[in-house]
């Protein structure tokens, strides 16, 4: 029988027995595999240590998620390395070898890790100083986004396509870098526009007010403000200035988006143009270069450039502008809320035979038919009640009013949605007072339908206590704040 205690101690006694010299301290290969054995225990403590510190005890002490972090860092590791010297001299182990050999490495380490040393006193620095917090939206380079964390060597700064870029921290440090978040609540958007020569300032400032007041996330105070830039070569410019909450700096690109769309739609509604750059050409010897330009009978038209066949086979989308508007409860809305509603919407695509939604599921949706078409069945009666084709809407009530379908829809053939979902729906009601009293102005008109939908919804139970009402546009109004939450 093998005697495996006999072969551990002949393994031990031989390990003890290797040994080689640094100056004139003598090290063995055993001593050597206690502190790799002692390191590696030390580690795991110290992390599971440092884990408990930052989740559980130091939560409810700092509030400061960095702070946090480095705090526990320090404790965590600085009780780790006496924990490490303690397990050594218990086991009999000559610390003053590590002496030796820390002094002859230390060198090295240190040209070699001088990054990382920078690293560390920087991140140190940024976490102290606090200038910089966890959810501040900053700056950097070409970058824009929210730190989302801050370590000892490194801060992650999530952009807002969804991706993150990781800094060293003494580049944070050693750079400019653009918080917008410091020591303020409010900051200042610039957007600048150009108007035709001849057009009133005033009515441009006007019109450039009333429209950044249209946007909920543009603050009345600080006021909006509109200062006549320059003249230009082709336009007066204007610079309309206005002031949101930092907290919504991160939708800095989507509100100045829907500034321009308030603005081009104000003025149309105004009249006032926004030129194009043009340039007049003078020609000196018009008569010498007159036989070298063609007459109008020798241009080509571009309509002669296309053959019946490519315009026979150009078949044009229905507009989804027009298609809401000829909606009766959407009748009411303006170009911006028209637009706002297809900015919500989402494409769908259906093949053939295949099922939309089933007689009795839940109206979350509101469709329109782009291209193809789509049959309204009865099943229970297993008769086809209508047939919808390219151009035709259905479920604009089911959506508002969240009622049961009374039909089941399939596609005939391949088939293009445009849907309005339930929860972007939501999002528009939310956001937007003035969209929210148009569709209940509207619905107001069909009282009619609007009783017949109610005693849809309580002959099927689903008519909820509090918002049961007999005026029944009352009735309407609760219901789509009940299912909406606005």
């Amino acid at each position: 029988m093998v005697d495996f205690r006999a072969i551990l101690i002949n393994l031990y006694n031989l390990l003890h027995s290797i040994t080689f010299s640094v100056g004139e301290t003598t090290i063995s290969i055993i001593s050597i595999l206690q502190v790799i054995i002692c390191l590696l225990l030390v580690l795991v403590l110290t992390h599971y240590f440092n884990e408990l510190l930052k989740k559980r005890i130091l939560n409810k002490i700092i509030f400061e998620k960095g702070v946090r972090n480095i705090v526990s860092n320090i404790v965590s590791y600085g009780i780790g390395t006496l924990l490490f010297i303690i397990v050594l001299q218990s086991t009999g182990f000559n610390i003053s070898i590590l002496t030796f050999v820390g002094g002859g490495l230390g060198i090295g380490i240190g040209l070699g890790l001088q990054d990382l040393t920078k690293n560390f006193v920087s991140g140190l620095t940024l976490l102290f100083e606090r200038k910089i917090k966890i959810g501040n939206f900053v700056k950097l380079d070409n970058f824009e986004g929210v730190i989302a964390e801050i370590s000892i060597r490194t801060v992650i700064l999530k952009l807002r396509d969804g991706s993150s870029v990781i800094v060293p921290s003494n580049y944070l440090v050693e750079n400019q870098i653009i918080n917008y978040d410091y020591e303020t609540e409010v900051i200042r958007l610039s957007l600048l526009v150009g108007v035709a020569y001849g057009t009133d300032p005033v009515l441009v400032t006007e019109t450039l007010l009333c429209a950044a007041y249209h946007d909920n996330y543009v603050l009345k105070d600080p006021p909006a403000q509109v200062i006549f830039k320059d003249f230009g070569d082709n336009a007066l410019h204007f610079e309309l200035r206005v002031w949101i909450k930092t907290e919504n700096i991160g939708l800095k690109y989507d509100i100045l988006g829907y500034l321009r769309f308030l603005i081009e739609y104000h003025f149309r509604l105004n009249q006032i143009t926004i030129p194009f750059p043009q340039q007049d050409l003078w020609i000196r010897n018009a008569d010498a270069i007159a036989k070298y330009i063609p007459t109008s009978n020798q241009l080509i038209s571009p309509k002669e450039i296309q053959t019946p066949e490519i315009v026979n086979n150009i078949k044009k989308s229905p507009s989804i502008r027009n298609i809401l508007k000829s909606v009766s409860y959407f009748q009411n809305l303006n170009e911006i809320e028209i637009r706002q509603m297809i900015e919500i919407g989402q494409l769908q695509k259906l093949v053939a035979e295949e099922i939309l939604f089933r007689e009795d599921d839940q109206g979350d949706a509101f469709y329109i038919i782009l291209t193809g078409a789509v049959e309204i069945v009865a099943e229970k009666l297993g008769k086809t009640l209508a047939v919808l084709e390219e151009g035709s809407f259905f479920g604009e009530l089911a959506l508002m009013l969240g009622i049961p379908r009374t039909a089941t829809v399939k596609a005939q053939k391949e088939t293009l949605l445009f849907a309005i979902k339930s929860r972007n729906f939501k999002k528009l009601l939310q956001n937007n007072p003035n969209f929210s009293e148009a569709i209940f102005q509207d619905l107001a008109k069909h009282q009619e339908e609007l009783t017949q939908r109610k005693q849809e919804l309580s002959d099927k139970g689903l008519l909820t206590p509090e918002e049961d009402d007999s005026n029944i546009v009352i009735w309407a109004r609760k219901r789509l704040k009940l299912l909406f939450s606005f």
